[in-house]
C-alpha cells in the first residue's frame, strides 16, 4: 500500500521523536562518562598544551599552493 506524503510526513516525525529519545540517551551516557574520564582528558590536554609547536601559518596557504600546481594549464 502506497503511503500519502502525510503519512510519510507523520512517519519521518515520528521516526526523529524517537530518535530523539535515543540521542539523549547517548548524551548523557557521554557526559557521565567524561565526567570519570575528566582527569585523563585533562592529561591528555595539558600534554598536547605543553608540547605544542609554534606554526606560522595554518596550512592553507600550502595547500592553495599545491592545488595551483596541480591545476591544468
Amino acid at each position: 500500500m502506497k503511503t500519502s506524503p502525510q503519512e510519510h510526513t507523520q512517519q519521518w516525525i515520528e521516526s526523529w521523536e524517537r530518535a530523539s529519545v535515543a540521542l539523549k540517551a547517548v548524551k548523557r551516557h557521554e557526559l557521565r562518562t567524561y565526567a570519570k574520564n575528566q582527569a585523563i582528558v585533562d592529561g591528555m590536554l595539558q600534554w598536547a598544551f605543553e608540547n605544542r609547536e609554534l606554526r606560522l601559518s595554518s596550512g592553507l596557504v600550502e595547500q592553495q599552493r599545491l592545488f595551483m600546481k596541480m591545476r591544468p594549464s
